[in-house]
C-alpha cells in the first residue's frame, strides 16, 4: 500500500507540473499579444496625429475617417472597444432625427479652421460622418440597459464652435421627444468630435468646466439617460498616451516621424483592423 500511495503521489505531482508548464506558454502568449496591441495602437495614434497636423484640409469624413474609426473605436476609451454591428432600425431613426436638425450640414466661414472660402463649396457637399450603435450593457446598479452611442465626426477642416454645440443640444431634444427612444432602458451617449475647438469659442469650454467634477473626458451635459460630449482629436490622442504612459515608457515605444508618408498611405494603414 505505501508503494502504491507513493506512486500515485508521483503521478499527481507530474500532472500538476505539466499543467503549470502548459500555462506558462499561454501566459507568455497573452503578454506578447498585449504588447503587440499596444505597439499597434501607439502607431495608429501617431499616424492619426500626423494626418490631423499635415493633411486635415484634404481628409474627408467618408470614406477616410469612417474606415479609421470603425477599425479603431478603442481611441475613445476602453468602453468603446467593442461596439458591435449596426441595429438598422435604431440607426435609421437616429440618422433621420439628426438630419432634421436645422442647418446641421451647412458650413460658413466662421466654422473653418482656416479662412478659405474655396473650402466651403466642397465641404458643403460632404455630409458629416455619423455612426450609431445600440449595445446591451449593465448600468452602475448592475441593471441591464442599452447603451445608445451616437458619434458625429466633423471634417477636420472644421473648428467646433457654439453653433455645433447648439446643434448637439437640438439633436438631444429631438431624441428625448421621440416615442421609440422613450424607454428607460435606453441610455444615450451623443459624441461630437472635431479636429479642434475654435479659439474664439467660450461656451463649449464653459460647459466642459461645469462638468469637470464628473471626471468624464469632454462631457458637456448629463441629463440622466443622456450624456453629451464634445471632443477634439488632440485630446483623444493625448488621453490614449497618458492612460498607457507607464507601458509605453517600459517598452520604450518611441514617437516615430511619419511626415514622409502621404495622406493615402496614412489612411490605408489606419483603416486596417487594429490588433
Amino acid at each position: 500500500m505505501p508503494h502504491r500511495t507513493s506512486k500515485r503521489s508521483g503521478i499527481e505531482m507530474a500532472t500538476r507540473e505539466h499543467s503549470v508548464q502548459a500555462k506558462i506558454p499561454l501566459a507568455l502568449q497573452s503578454i506578447v499579444s498585449a504588447i503587440e496591441i499596444l505597439r499597434r495602437r501607439h502607431e495608429v495614434a501617431e499616424k492619426l496625429r500626423v494626418l490631423m497636423n499635415d493633411h486635415y484640409r484634404d481628409t474627408l469624413e467618408t470614406p477616410d475617417l469612417q474606415g479609421i474609426i470603425e477599425a479603431n473605436t478603442w481611441l475613445f476609451g476602453s468602453a468603446y472597444e467593442t461596439l458591435g454591428a449596426e441595429d438598422d432600425t435604431f440607426t435609421k431613426i437616429a440618422k433621420s432625427l439628426r438630419d432634421s436638425v436645422k442647418g446641421i450640414d451647412e458650413i460658413d466661414l466662421n466654422d473653418l479652421d482656416d479662412d478659405d472660402s474655396a473650402f466651403i463649396a466642397g465641404a458643403n457637399k460632404q455630409p458629416d460622418l455619423f455612426l450609431a450603435r445600440k449595445v446591451p450593457h449593465h448600468d452602475a446598479m448592475g441593471r441591464r440597459i442599452y447603451r445608445c452611442i451616437v458619434l458625429e465626426i466633423k471634417r477636420p477642416g472644421i473648428a467646433l464652435n457654439y453653433k455645433h454645440l447648439m446643434q448637439l443640444d437640438g439633436y438631444a431634444q429631438l431624441i428625448k421627444k421621440h416615442p421609440e427612444f422613450s424607454s428607460e432602458a435606453m441610455h444615450f451617449e451623443l459624441i461630437l468630435i472635431g479636429r479642434k475647438i475654435a479659439a474664439s469659442d467660450t461656451e463649449i469650454r464653459s460647459r466642459m468646466m461645469s462638468q469637470k467634477e464628473r471626471g468624464m473626458l469632454g462631457l458637456v451635459s448629463d441629463d440622466g439617460r443622456m450624456k453629451r460630449f464634445v471632443l477634439n482629436w488632440y485630446t483623444v490622442l493625448d488621453n490614449f498616451l497618458l492612460n498607457n504612459l507607464a507601458m509605453i515608457e517600459a517598452l520604450e515605444l518611441k514617437r516615430e516621424s511619419y511626415a514622409h508618408a502621404s495622406r493615402p498611405e496614412l489612411i490605408a494603414d489606419l483603416q486596417e483592423q487594429a490588433a
